[in-house]
């Protein structure tokens, strides 16, 4: 995660701008208002005087200026009056004294009271990792090194001690991310539970109990020393790997992506510097006549935008993100200064999904983002996830494919598609059954997952088959990368009752050529696949 100072002292460098900018904005308010009655073309000044007014009442609240805000919200609604009212209207003279006020304020620099986002204020899931250490407990000498290598495969650094006396004698000299303790050790039959209970009376430390045993009494205790978790032997990997995750905050540890459209181009950097100093990853966009082109190259999981803005309304940008299906469901809410229900409806007929008030905290913002951000996030993984692996499913991965693929070209950039197969699969399935070939799935999606980078996408293909897309990515990039994932792969074990057995993949990889579509690169990757166990399996392919 960026450093958290910088990200502040943009926070404080955007207000100092706005600040210094404020006399200029309130001077070409007075201009506009002193040429306003005497031109035949009155309407049009009105109307850029009117959204300068909404403009300010909501960006300098969101700064912090709240009296300046406060005023330029009444001057906006004498505005609005006078529109209706421009031959008789008694206001002029109050219209004046707001805009001498505002005048005043805005070069006596009015007090900000409003603070920028504080670290406290990080999202749970943007926290600091606790730290990638972990203790592994057990006498068995061959499974804690088993244990230790497959885990390390996926990322961890591991430790492991043979005995509860040498954890306890390492504790005060290393923090540990997470403990996995087999409940006996030999100090005793339940001795890696009273270590569990020791442990955690030392500080907290999540811990995931292993045990050949299943008993009742075994499994009670755990949880009453404060287990996390309880696994059985043989342990399946991937499903450890996914309790360490959760355990360290390492899990969907992806920052939400927001795009925020706003025509006031200090206030709409304002507002993604909030989020980003939050842990979320938001971009700011001006001109709302590009936001179709950010949201595929960003793959926004929300749109914060302003609803008033002068070239293109809200509800105008809203149609047309709406027009494009993929973007049914995407969360679009709406900043305004207004509280007309009319105006409302009419968003929500737009296809909005909620309204913030301007002006609005940082805090309030980072709430109502992630809250919503969180929810299309949950519902997206249900329909777009494949349940066993939470990899992107054939349909959603396909998807992702033909947008990576039409922005690397669009931008001139390389990408690369990856298309696996599990070596001789049916075999395992035949031989060991099909839970034992479920494991062998997991534990790939795993390692693709783990060992790639954020950028890259990663799906079930179907079957015991995967894709990768690596974009920004050479083929001479890619192969090393994908090999050393096939060596690992191959280092994982699996233990069973019929004894232990290993697997590996083959695999095609393809990069992109001018004028292909993704069909032409599925089948590059296919064919190069195809090759690849044809000459044996184990082994990579390029078309």
């Amino acid at each position: 995660m960026p450093d958290p100072g910088r990200k502040l002292a943009r926070l404080n460098a955007l207000r100092q701008s706005f600040g210094d900018g404020l006399p200029k904005r309130v001077d070409i308010l007075w201009q506009l208002w002193q040429r306003l009655p005497q031109e035949s073309g009155w309407q049009v000044e009105h109307e850029e005087l009117l959204h300068l007014a909404h403009a300010l009442a909501g960006s300098a609240g969101s700064f912090g200026f709240r009296r300046i805000s406060e005023i330029a919200k009444s001057l906006e609604n004498l505005l609005s009056q006078y529109a209706l009212h421009v031959e008789d209207c008694p206001k002029p003279t109050e219209i004046q004294n707001l805009l001498v006020r505002l005048r005043q304020l805005a070069l006596q620099q009015d007090v900000a009271t409003q603070e920028p986002v504080l670290p406290a204020l990080l999202l749970p899931s943007t926290q600091a990792l606790i730290g990638n250490v972990i203790g592994v407990v057990d006498d068995d000498v061959a499974l804690a090194q088993d244990l230790s290598t497959q885990l390390s495969l996926l990322g961890w650094e591991v430790r492991v001690y043979h005995s509860a006396v040498d954890v306890l004698a390492a504790l005060p000299q290393l923090r540990h991310a997470a403990l996995i303790v087999d409940v006996m050790l030999p100090e005793g039959r339940l001795s890696g539970v009273e270590l569990l209970a020791r442990v955690q009376a030392l500080g907290a430390t999540p811990c995931v109990m292993i045990s050949a045993r299943w008993d009742w009494e075994s499994r009670l205790a755990a949880v009453q020393a404060g287990a996390v978790a309880y696994l059985a032997k043989p342990v399946d990997i991937a499903t450890l790997d996914e309790h360490l995750d959760r355990m360290t905050h390492r899990s969907d540890t992806a920052p939400y992506r927001v795009l925020v459209v706003d025509d006031d181009e200090v206030l709409a950097e304002h507002y993604a510097q909030s989020l980003n100093m939050a842990g979320m990853d938001a971009v700011s966009l001006s001109d709302a006549k590009q936001s179709l082109e950010y949201l595929a190259e960003y793959q926004s999981e929300l749109v914060l935008m302003d609803l008033n803005m002068p070239k293109y309304s809200g509800l105008e940008v809203a149609r047309v993100i709406r027009q494009d299906p993929q973007y049914f469901s995407l969360p679009i809410v709406f900043l305004t200064t207004e509280s007309g229900v009319d105006r409302q409806q009419q968003a929500m007929q737009a296809g909005a999904d909620d309204f913030l008030c301007k002006p609005i905290s940082d805090a309030e913002l980072l709430f109502a983002v992630s809250v919503r951000a969180e929810r299309f996030r949950s519902l997206s993984k249900l329909v777009r996830q494949d349940s066993m692996t939470s990899l992107l499913n054939h349909l959603a991965f396909k998807q992702r494919l033909e947008s990576e693929l039409e922005r690397a070209l669009r931008q001139g950039k390389p990408l690369v598609l990856v298309m696996l197969d599990i070596d001789h699969f049916k075999e395992v399935n035949d031989r060991y059954g099909h839970p034992q070939g479920d494991r062998v799935i997991r534990t790939l999606a795993h390692l693709l997952r783990k060992r790639l980078r954020v950028s890259d996408v990663v799906g079930r293909y179907g079957g015991e088959e995967f894709a990768v897309v690596m974009p920004d990515t050479t083929l001479p990039q890619a192969l090393p990368i994908m090999d050393t994932l096939r060596q690992q792969f191959g280092q994982m074990r699996y233990s069973t009752t019929q004894g232990e057995f290993s697997c590996s993949f083959s695999a095609g990889v393809a990069t992109i050529w001018s004028g292909c579509d993704m069909d032409n690169l599925i089948q590059a990757a296919d064919q190069a696949l195809y090759q690849a166990k044809h000459a044996g399996r184990n082994c990579l392919y390029t078309f």
